[in-house]
């Protein structure tokens, strides 16, 4: 029996919502790009896009190795995680001087000899070794969220990988929009061994697919009026789209393929609770952390609303007037600071290094006090709101809030 979970797959590899996104020849150039290989392959994309689902749909689950790069702070992390993944060990023993009993997974490098007794180590010292592995076992390495990962170690890791994509390896780093160039920008001479694949935003009607492969699967006729509200409210994600569709059927009780096709038309309440309870369960969570901003024993100051309805500390304003934007993935300082001149009484509205200070302290908790990938980041006044969840909490929630 077909269960929703199934179907509806958010945060996972989904198989009967899986959208291919043909127009955009997305499945065909990565394709292309892996076939004719000898390049770094970067896959960039808004948060949750689909980066990932596209790579593993392209490369299949057993003709790959992962490294998450938000996991990464060294470079013995790197090739560690990779081990891992490889299922390699770290380090082996030889029991006896068979040379037949060191098997080319455990020996890595087929030239190696080992004696009873010693101990072959796999770490940051024989990365070249654990990449010919890879190029002769035909596994492409990914590597996650390659922009989170230290400046220092993004540029090791690519001087590593140099002599291995020349002699065959498969390499896609995954990113985001603003940071696709990250691999050049660390080691000039990978110029000209580099393609890019970028993945936009989802369009509405690539939303409603999500939809329109998922209810029928399920024997559910949806009214096409709500399937295009969340497809609108869906910011662009699929992911997002997935969680309405499957807290719609939830909200009917709907856990598996039905017997018999049934019509379902949720009315405004219904909505309403679905929206309210993804936001307050996936959004709420990272924005309270930011809205507290860094720990201080000093107080900070309490800043007059406008209009004499109380007043916000300087973490609670920006994140108001941030949320009072749209919210948008890309807002400049000056959108933020126009936003603070209608949000808070004239003396209260905090000049720009305050807000700066403010933003790039919340960008530093989103690195390392949220887990997962950063929710949004700080760089050259501009603020990037990445996760979709916390950008649907502040249209739905926050910015509701400020109109009320």
């Amino acid at each position: 029996m077909v269960a929703v979970k199934d179907v509806f797959v958010a945060g996972g590899m989904p198989k009967v919502t899986y959208v291919s996104r043909a127009s955009l020849n997305l499945e065909r150039d990565l394709r292309r790009e892996i076939t004719e290989g000898y390049k770094v392959i970067c896959v960039t994309g808004p948060t949750k896009s689909g980066k990932t689902v596209l790579t593993r749909h392209i490369l299949g689950v057993d003709t790959s190795a992962k490294v998450e790069g938000g996991h990464v702070k060294s470079s013995e992390e790197f090739w560690s995680l990779l081990l891992q993944d490889l299922q390699l060990p770290i380090e082996h023993s030889i029991a006896n001087s068979s040379e037949n009993s060191a098997s080319f997974k455990w020996l890595i490098s087929a030239s190696t000899k080992l004696s009873e007794g010693e101990t072959v180590k796999y770490n940051n010292l024989n990365k070249q070794s654990i990449l010919k592995y890879m190029i002769k076992n035909n596994l492409a390495l990914v590597v996650d969220d390659f922009h989170y990962m230290p400046t220092d170690i993004q540029k090791e890791v690519v001087r590593a990988l140099k002599s291995a994509i020349f002699d065959g390896l498969t390499a896609i780093l995954i990113a985001v929009p603003h940071r696709a160039f990250d691999a050049i920008g660390v080691e000039r001479e990978m110029e000209g061994r580099f393609a890019h694949i970028e993945i936009p935003s989802w369009r509405i009607e690539e939303l409603k697919d999500i939809a329109r492969q998922g209810f029928p699967a399920l024997n559910m006729r949806v009214d096409p009026s709500c399937i295009m509200e969340f497809a609108k409210e869906s910011n662009g994600s699929p992911l997002l789209m997935q969680r309405f569709c499957g807290r719609l059927c939830q909200n009917y009780d709907v856990h598996e393929k039905m017997s018999y096709e049934r019509e379902f038309n949720p009315s405004d309440s219904v909505r309403v609770e679905i929206y309210e309870g993804v936001a307050k369960q996936f959004g709420f969570p990272s924005f309270e952390k930011l809205s507290k901003g860094p720990q201080s024993r000093s107080r900070r100051i309490d800043r007059n609303l406008a209009g004499g309805g109380g007043s916000m500390d300087i973490y609670q304003a920006v994140l108001r007037a941030v949320s009072m934007t749209g919210p948008k993935e890309k807002i400049h300082y000056n959108e933020i600071r126009d936003q603070l001149k209608s949000l808070l009484e004239e003396p209260n509205v905090p000049q720009k290094h305050e807000v700066s200070a403010a933003l790039g302290h919340m960008s530093g908790i989103a690195k390392d006090g949220i887990e997962g990938e950063p929710v949004l980041e700080w760089s050259d006044d501009y603020l990037y709101i990445t996760d979709p969840f916390l950008m649907f909490y502040m249209r739905w929630i926050q910015r509701g809030d400020a109109a009320k």
